[in-house]
């Protein structure tokens, strides 16, 4: 490999990863023109050293192996929880995907990375007019507010316990996340329950405590609200 075609695809996944990086620079990311630049940079480098030998165990598949293993510790950089919600997945996504640009400029594959260029301006800008069409459309998002059910009872009702949460699952929209069971010395069945509760339906919760205290055997219904961070 000649001097000339190192600096032409090294200069190339400069210009092309910085073409995907304009758009993330547009909405105001914290990884724009220049992390993807350098990111698709980076990864064309290593393409290249690999053709060009590492020594005996310079292995290519090993290289790029290695290149996609740490552009994911760069993007998961850029992912950051606030409350319920989770921003950056859609960066992180795009730095993973021009490190794959990057990596065919370096190996020399011009028309794969033609292609995948193509591809990612088109999920970048037609269908993020389209998401943002379908998210005007789909009405607000739906919220859920965390709690902890309580529910004690005989060993004899734990089939109708659970059959009334699948359908409080089902009926009320309520997300069930995890649960811890014990039973006491007498015999009682103690079931905690992790869950979430649509915001909009703050009844349905007492509906399902009401539901679950009419069965038999049932001998205590009782739940309080989380904080989020215990959900996290």
């Amino acid at each position: 490999m000649t001097l000339e075609s190192v600096f032409f695809r090294l200069v190339l996944a400069v210009l092309l990863g910085a073409i995907i990086g304009v758009e993330r620079q547009w909405h105001h990311k914290i990884a724009g023109l220049k992390t993807h630049a350098l990111v698709t940079t980076g990864a064309a480098a290593f393409a290249v050293l690999s053709q060009l030998g590492l020594g005996p165990g310079g292995s290519p598949v090993q290289i790029a192996a290695g290149v996609v293993t740490g552009i994911g510790f760069i993007g998961g950089g850029v992912i950051m929880r606030r409350g319920a919600s989770v921003q950056g997945i859609n960066t992180a996504a795009t730095l993973w995907a021009a490190g794959g640009l990057g990596l065919a400029l370096g190996g020399g594959h011009y028309g794969v990375a033609s292609a995948l260029l193509a591809a990612m301006l088109l999920a970048e800008i037609p269908l993020r007019s389209l998401a943002l069409w379908i998210d005007r459309r789909s009405g607000p998002a739906r919220t859920l507010d965390p709690y902890r059910l309580l529910v004690d009872f005989e060993p004899s009702a734990e089939e109708d316990v659970r059959a009334a949460l699948a359908r409080a699952s089902s009926a009320q929209g309520i997300l069930f996340a995890e649960h811890g069971e014990t039973r006491d010395a007498a015999g009682l069945v103690l079931l905690e329950l992790r869950l979430r509760v649509p915001s909009a339906r703050p009844g349905a919760l007492r509906a399902v405590g009401a539901s679950l205290a009419a069965h038999p055997g049932v001998k205590r219904t009782e739940w309080t609200r989380c904080p989020d961070d215990e959900h996290e």
